[in-house]
């Protein structure tokens, strides 16, 4: 019986999915990214989508932000090409895209949101999403709360990257004996 090795790597790049970013935009928590990781890499066709950070509340701000001006963000190119595991192989393809990019530069944390978050993880992809990015920012001290940012999240369109009602309680919870502690 062999060991399972990680598919990511401790020095690789880390790697955003669009519904990841396109949150952290609608609740103008973008600049948490290069605070907590430095550089961080999208997919070109994660970039380019027709629809890419418009996912936001009508008239608001974040879905003209240039994002061409945050010097953070590394656009790359694609790898269709790249065999995806099976347990991620039925992934949308902005979700395949990320992944692919992920596998092909030997990234050290993949930004990803959804039911595919916990297969990437299965798949030994050491995965992320925006809810551990904010409680990262929070225990950090880059956020104040951490509640506020989840309800703007659900407000605005956003409720597919939160766990469920379950996760959250248990959150706050947590949340709440660190404050304690």
């Amino acid at each position: 019986m062999t060991d399972r090795q990680p598919l990511t790597t401790p020095t690789g790049p880390v790697v955003i999915s669009r519904k990841s970013l396109d949150a952290l935009v609608a609740i103008r928590r973008e600049g948490l990214l290069p605070k907590r990781f430095g550089h961080v890499a999208i997919s070109r066709v994660n970039f380019e989508a027709p629809a890419a950070l418009a996912n936001t509340a009508p008239g608001s701000d974040a879905d003209q932000l240039p994002i061409q001006a945050w010097p953070w963000l590394d656009v790359l190119d694609d790898y269709p090409d790249q065999h995806l595991p099976s347990r991620v192989a039925g992934a949308n393809d902005l979700d395949a895209a990320t992944l692919r990019l992920a596998l092909a530069h030997g990234a050290s944390l993949v930004l990803i949101d959804g039911p595919i978050k916990e297969k990437a993880k299965l798949s030994f992809i050491k995965s992320e999403g925006v809810v551990s990015i904010l409680v990262s920012a929070y225990r950090a001290g880059h956020l104040s709360a951490v509640p506020p940012m989840v309800k703007a999240l659900a407000k605005l369109g956003h409720a597919d990257v939160l766990p469920g009602p379950e996760m959250l309680d248990a959150l706050w919870t947590a949340l709440d004996a660190l404050e304690e502690g």
